[in-house]
């Protein structure tokens, strides 16, 4: 195959199969067009899939020193990039290389969960079937995330929910302080929902969680936590992505809307207005950036 065409039918993958957003679809074929000038500029003009066999782990740090000016993030996105294009390579039958697998991203700093824009949960939730191996694990991790996303629970309350609570157009949900709130529940959720239940392997009783591990016993934090994790890797998302941060979009997307204060606390089980007012802080950055593009006076 010819240098080209293997692009394009990496590139037709992410568009077609992953479905990313078209500014991660830019960022990963930005990624990889360096990778390849560097490759045609320090080790051969003629790339073949010998070429990608034949790279070594020395070759893969020598590209990452060779962009050691860009931050610890970008770094860490580029080597994501490798990461998932050698994958395919891998899968493909293209080119079998798995040096790259040795390759450790910087640790980066931690930083609070942050809000995601439509495009990132939207490729979120459609990525738990490609690195997740079981099935019905991975329409759980949907129907999950996509729960959160849309009703804006915690996950803790997410995971608290038994069969009988989801059988209605709304959830009663005892959040901190054993304060009830009520919350809608969407269809798609609830459609999500019953395709996850349809295909797992155990009977659902009205008292059992919904959401449930391997062997059956209600499932933990850290496991959807650990899935979110494999997610953003995959993605190349931020190490700050968290089930956090799908919570926090509900809430952002929200205000974007039209929403008021008072409805988004009600929604978010937010005991002080005072809590709620910190996404009008999150939301400012966005505000400023579109009065700076439409005033003249900012021109």
């Amino acid at each position: 195959m010819q240098l080209k065409e293997i692009q394009n039918k990496w590139i037709e993958f992410l568009n077609a199969e992953l479905r990313l957003s078209q500014n991660t679809l830019e960022n990963y074929t930005r990624d990889l067009k360096q990778f390849i000038n560097y490759i045609q500029n320090n080790i051969t003009q003629n790339i073949t899939e010998k070429t990608f066999e034949n790279l070594t782990i020395k070759d893969f740090r020598a590209f990452i020193i060779s962009i050691k000016n860009k931050n610890p993030s970008s770094i860490a996105r580029n080597i994501s990039t490798l990461k998932n294009f050698f994958k395919f390579l891998n899968e493909e039958n293209i080119a079998i290389n798995t040096q790259i697998e040795i390759l450790k991203s910087p640790k980066l700093p931690k930083k609070l969960s942050s809000a995601l824009n439509n495009d990132d949960a939207i490729n979120i939730l459609e990525t738990f079937d490609k690195v997740i191996n079981d099935k019905w694990q991975a329409e759980r991790d949907k129907a999950l995330f996509t729960l959160i996303y849309g009703t804006g629970l915690r996950i803790s309350e997410a995971l608290n929910l038994n069969i009988n609570d989801i059988q209605n157009e709304t959830l009663i949900i005892k959040g901190k302080g054993n304060k009830e709130r009520m919350v809608p529940l969407l269809d798609i959720i609830k459609d999500t929902i019953n395709a996850y239940i349809k295909i797992a392997p155990f009977n659902f009783r009205n008292d059992d969680p919904v959401f449930r591990g391997a062997k059956g016993a209600r499932l933990t934090p850290r496991v959807a936590q650990r899935d979110i994790e494999k997610v953003r890797n995959y993605l190349g998302l931020s190490n700050n992505t968290t089930p956090h941060s799908l919570r926090h979009s509900f809430a952002t997307q929200l205000l974007e809307n039209g929403t008021d204060l008072r409805t988004i606390q009600e929604l978010l089980g937010h005991a002080s207005l005072s809590t709620t007012q910190l996404y009008t802080k999150m939301n400012m950055g966005k505000i400023i950036q579109t009065y700076k593009k439409s005033h003249p006076h900012a021109k």
